[in-house]
């Protein structure tokens, strides 16, 4: 009797310590201000295939709201500039548009990288990094 005493106590002390056991912090953040975090001017090389045509490109990005910011670059013939949604995708960031959707933007950290087929059919690739 005694035994099957002890015994129960210590199935209850594991029972309870199991129960006192939490899952660590969910880091998938599926909304917040996205847009803040990426915010910036991104300054890098522009490519054409492999060819570097500029060396210095520079590529904005603003906030617009929560989840939108205003690209904004040279390589946008309208005027210059393109609004996108900010979603989240574990540590990288991807902007998407509806009114561009040949175009691809993620960034990670602090780099950015941009690819899309320009006029001529050629893939062209933006890489830069933000201060």
């Amino acid at each position: 009797m005694k035994q099957f005493r002890i015994l129960s106590m210590l199935m209850i002390v594991l029972i309870s310590s199991l129960s006192f056991v939490s899952c660590g912090d969910d880091d998938n953040e599926t909304s917040g201000d996205f847009s803040a975090s990426i915010a910036g001017v991104y300054t890098g090389k522009l490519k054409v295939g492999t060819n570097v045509t500029a060396d210095a490109y520079v590529v904005t990005v603003t906030k617009v709201s929560s989840s939108v910011v205003k690209v904004t670059a040279d390589f946008y013939t309208d005027n210059g500039s393109e609004n996108y949604n900010v979603t989240k995708e574990g540590n990288q960031y991807i902007l998407s548009s509806e009114s561009s959707s040949g175009i691809n933007i993620t960034v990670t950290g602090k780099a950015m990288t941009i690819s899309f087929l320009n006029n001529a059919g050629s893939m062209t690739t933006f890489t830069g990094t933000r201060d």
